[in-house]
């Protein structure tokens, strides 16, 4: 009977990995082949490759890396285990590894707050791994003294700096928008483009009137069909409670635009997620993938410019 018992759970196990393995994309199962060989991810299709913007003086690919598969934060709505499931899957080697597979297929920059994690695993690839990918950090100075974070940021090899998106509805709301701008400044006078983070549209729009000069925006951006409740909607900042009025403002919004939360933490489908984003005026998607995402992320995108994006923002990058 414990024969049997046994026999019946291999069985079983080895038919789920088979139906997980034929539901993969084709890219997937490359690279699920390829690791388990121990070979490196497939090349970058150069015939493919991402459309480019700017940022500042940065040649920035239109996806972004989002940096949550770095810190192990995850926004998972009431499904408390994610950010420990993140955790345990992206272990340091996983984490190196996404990155040389981002670049590989075309990816550039890496979004990620600048804590003892990011800092290590990005100087090791960096010196490991002989990566070249860009680090847009997103910082939290303090109102008193902006300089030590800002130059933190800027020692551990930061490309560009903006201030988070709940710290700075913090001081708009504190009405601190000078703040900010001494932010902004202290970072363009190290040489760095300067951006500023919101979840609310209130952001942007304060800083546009009060004339503060970042180089860029980070903003959410979905679809409001896809919103939870209506408490979830007005405690959760993993949705874009204003996406039409934040298309609408934009529009007359000259700097650069990175739109984040563009999936709302895996509740859109990236083929509807990121055309919308798109189409809304963003310049840039921030994206957090796991390593078996960032083929098919990338195709999709790929696939959106080719078709060609209807938009009524000029891009601004």
């Amino acid at each position: 009977m414990a024969e049997e018992r046994l026999c019946r759970r291999d069985f079983l196990r080895r038919a789920g990995i088979a139906c997980g393995v034929a539901a993969l994309t084709l890219e997937e199962r490359t690279l699920l082949a390829a690791q388990k060989a121990g070979a490196a991810p497939p090349k970058e299709d150069k015939s493919a490759a991402l459309p480019m913007g700017k940022i500042g003086k940065l040649n920035v690919s239109r996806m972004i890396c989002g940096g949550n598969l770095i810190s192990g934060y995850a926004h998972s709505r009431d499904l408390v285990y994610v950010s420990r499931l993140m955790q345990e899957y992206n272990t340091e080697k996983r984490v190196l590894d996404t990155l040389e597979l981002c670049e590989r297929h075309g990816i550039n920059t890496v979004l990620s707050d600048p804590w003892d994690k990011p800092r290590t695993i990005l100087n090791r690839y960096w010196k490991e791994r002989g990566g070249k990918i860009q680090w847009i950090v997103d910082s939290r100075p303090d109102p008193k003294d902006v300089k030590p974070k800002i130059k933190m940021a800027i020692d551990a090899g930061a490309s560009a700096i903006y201030v988070n998106g709940g710290w700075a509805e913090r001081l708009v709301k504190q009405g601190k928008v000078d703040a900010l701008a001494k932010m902004v400044d202290f970072i363009q006078e190290n040489g760095l483009p300067a951006g500023i983070g919101g979840h609310l549209l209130d952001v942007p729009v304060a800083c546009e009137e009060a004339g503060v000069k970042a180089d860029f925006y980070v903003k959410t951006l979905h679809s409001r069909q896809y919103w939870s409740s209506a408490a979830q909607r007005e405690h959760d900042n993993i949705w874009c409670r204003k996406p039409a009025e934040t298309i609408a403002f934009m529009k007359t919004v000259t700097k650069p635009w990175i739109a984040y939360k563009t999936l709302a933490a895996g509740a859109v489908n990236p083929t509807v997620g990121f055309k919308y984003a798109l189409q809304g005026g963003a310049d840039f998607l921030c994206v957090g993938m796991f390593d078996f995402q960032v083929a098919q992320d990338v195709k999709i995108v790929q696939g959106l410019f080719k078709r060609g994006i209807q938009r009524e923002r000029p891009w601004r990058a």
